[in-house]
This record gives structure tokens, C-alpha cells and sequence, in this order.
């Protein structure tokens, strides 16, 4: 099993309909493409694990380095692991309200997430990138509230 982490900044603002689009059509393609991970998504930044075969993996990688609705993006880690540290492909975000997220096949509650996989020594390196990312821009959206 190969994984791949990046990270990158949206181009534009994106708007709730913005979002609820990236996700529908990236749960539908990545379960075609038996791809698994978490993207998530907080203050006009992603943050992507992407778990499967490696070139299903570098081709949606490819796929969204094409993509407008990104820049300057950065691949952070990647490399293999022996299993899959996400058994479905999910994607947290704060901007649409709960009931819309939840209602949208795919979307996982990033709170109960972050709060039910505690990151130790031991974890894997993707899940500490993503708890630090989650706790970072999440502080820092509370700054702002």
C-alpha cells in the first residue's frame, strides 16, 4: 500500500456549494479508484492523505495539480505502509453548516475524528499531519470568531 500527503492553498474562495462539490465528485472517483485518506480542509488550506495503489495514487495527484481550485502545492510524505490507516475516504471542513456535511456521503465529522484517533509516538506520520493541521487552523478559526 503506498500513501502520499500534501498540501496546498485554494485559489479562490470557496464557497459551501464550492466544497460540497469537491466532495460528492472525490468520494465517487476515489472509490472507483479503490483510493482511501482524508482531505481536509480549513481557512483557504487542504490538507490530503491519499492511500491505495501507487498509480492510482500519483494520477489523482496529478488530476488535482491540474486543478485551478488549487496553488502551491507540496508534497509533504509519501511512501508505503503495510495497511490502510483510512478505511473509507472522508474529508472534514468547517464551512457549510453540520446538517448540510452530514447529509453529503463521504463527510466526516473532523471533531469526533480528531477527538476518537489520538495521535502517540507510535502513529503514523500522515495522522500526526493532519492532527496538526486540524489544531492549528483550528485554533486559529476560533481567533477569529
Amino acid at each position: 500500500m503506498y500513501y502520499l500527503v500534501y498540501s496546498s492553498t485554494a485559489s479562490v474562495g470557496l464557497s459551501e456549494e464550492d466544497l460540497r462539490d469537491i466532495l460528492q465528485n472525490s468520494y465517487l472517483r476515489n472509490s472507483n479508484a479503490n483510493l482511501t485518506g482524508m482531505l481536509l480542509y480549513c481557512n483557504g488550506k487542504f490538507l490530503q492523505v491519499l492511500e491505495g495503489k501507487k498509480e492510482d495514487v500519483h494520477a489523482l495527484y496529478y488530476h488535482i495539480n491540474k486543478d485551478p481550485r488549487h496553488k502551491d502545492l507540496t508534497v509533504l510524505l509519501e511512501g508505503t505502509i503495510p495497511q490502510r490507516n483510512f478505511k473509507d475516504w472522508s474529508m472534514g471542513f468547517k464551512a457549510i453548516d453540520e446538517a448540510t456535511a452530514r447529509s453529503i456521503t463521504g463527510y466526516e465529522d473532523i471533531d469526533q475524528f480528531f477527538t476518537s484517533h489520538p495521535v502517540s509516538n507510535s502513529s503514523h506520520p500522515a495522522l500526526i499531519f493532519l492532527t496538526l493541521f486540524y489544531k492549528k487552523n483550528y485554533s486559529d478559526h476560533l481567533q477569529y470568531l
